[in-house]
């Protein structure tokens, strides 16, 4: 069964309005030249959203522990279509967390699932 764009809209609204509940800003790196013959990196924000987190589970884990190895992981959802690559910064309640894989793709698009682990200082 296949849903039209107004349906899919609609459950999409309804998803990240049920979830998502914590302010998340996303963050991307670039590197400028610094004068000195190499590069900084900065981080800049691309969108403010909004986000839900939760524990991942043990199978998706297991599945990406060649990525996460021991880092704590966080199964973050964000609005579909959000704006979000690998290697963002996710900044979630003084937390900020690396994003680590993209959950794509699923069968029917409600949120944009990733998996990201926070960052120690």
């Amino acid at each position: 069964m296949a849903l039209d764009a107004s349906e899919l809209a609609s459950i999409q609204a309804d998803l990240a309005e049920q979830v998502c509940d914590k302010t998340c800003v996303i963050q991307r790196s670039a590197k400028s030249p610094d004068g000195l013959g190499s590069k900084t990196e900065t981080y800049s924000t691309v969108v403010t959203t909004k986000a839900g987190m939760q524990q991942p589970s043990s199978g998706l884990l297991s599945n990406y522990a060649y990525r996460l190895e021991s880092l704590n992981a966080w199964h973050v959802l964000l609005p579909y279509g959000t704006n979000v690559l690998e290697g963002d910064q996710l900044l979630i309640e003084g937390q900020v967390l690396n994003v680590h894989v993209l959950l794509d793709p699923h069968s029917v698009p409600g949120l944009t699932p990733v998996l990201a682990a926070e960052l120690k200082p």
